[in-house]
């Protein structure tokens, strides 16, 4: 890994003075944005009041941005991501994630609160010391990657460095579930268990292991049978799309050529996933 700020301007291709410069000035290279939340198929979310639910996003510009994504392409990605991740990972999607607890009968879903906010400033300086980089280089990619002591929503490397860090945690809740004969998958904030065995007496365990560095959305925690898993519902020979994606496929108004193909692509790949092929 990386030891030397030398080597780190080396693999970011730029004046290490440049990258010292955007650090002193970091404000100058965030934006402040008003984002509408939406669901895994970018229908807008509502509260209990029919409003829709938004959240202030700090999306990085500029230079900060272009060097993000040096950090995201050749440091990032380079880390080997645990098999349980889904989420942000390269060749793997939702439909991957919900295929891997096709058959079990047993099923526990939840979804981690504020998942990017709640990561600080110096959980990502300790992974990166995990990861093999010196002190003085973990700083740097700490102070390149954080914003107001958080991770930010909008920049290039946030959703990686949150699955990285999230490995402290991850290895646990995965070494309990193999060790209960079950199975666990992340997908960036959702938490998936699956086991043929009724494992209801185990949540509270598993939820101990998560509240130790994060909240949960009660709302979104759930034991049953067929839960609906990143987006799709997992019966025990195949995967179900849900009744709002297949209303969409039936109503075209409002919709572009664009919008209406990404729709049958997607149904097309979970067709795909559900024949094997």
């Amino acid at each position: 890994m990386i030891r030397t700020t030398k080597h780190l301007a080396y693999t970011l291709k730029v004046d290490f003075k440049e990258i010292e410069s955007i650090i002193r000035n970091i404000d100058n290279f965030y934006k402040e944005k008003i984002e509408i939340k939406r669901d895994k198929f970018g229908k807008p979310k509502l509260d209990a009041n029919g409003n829709q639910k938004k959240r202030i996003i700090h999306p990085s510009q500029r230079r900060l941005k272009v060097i993000q994504k040096r950090i995201h392409r050749n440091i990032l990605v380079k880390i080997k991501m645990p098999s349980y991740a889904y989420g942000a990972v390269k060749k793997k999607d939702n439909i991957d994630n919900a295929k891997k607890h096709q058959g079990k009968k047993y099923k526990f879903t939840t979804d981690l609160k504020d998942f990017f906010p709640s990561i600080k400033i110096e959980a990502v300086f300790k992974m990166f010391v995990s990861q093999g980089f010196s002190p003085s280089v973990s700083r740097i990619l700490t102070q390149l990657t954080t914003y107001k002591g958080q991770i930010p929503q909008g920049a290039p490397t946030s959703s990686t460095l949150a699955n990285l860090v999230f490995i402290k945690t991850g290895d646990i809740l995965n070494k309990f579930a193999l060790e209960n004969e079950a199975t666990f998958t992340s997908f960036v904030d959702d938490m998936t268990f699956s086991s043929a065995k009724d494992f209801k007496s185990k949540i509270p365990q598993i939820l101990e292991i998560i509240t130790a560095d994060y909240k949960i959305s009660h709302k979104k925690t759930n034991y049953s049978r067929n839960p609906n898993v990143t987006g799709l519902h997992v019966m025990n020979n195949h995967l179900e799309l849900p009744k709002s994606f297949k209303a969409k496929l039936e109503s075209t108004e409002n919709k572009s050529p664009q919008q209406i193909a990404g729709l049958f692509l997607y149904k097309e790949k979970v067709d795909r996933a559900n024949s094997g092929k």
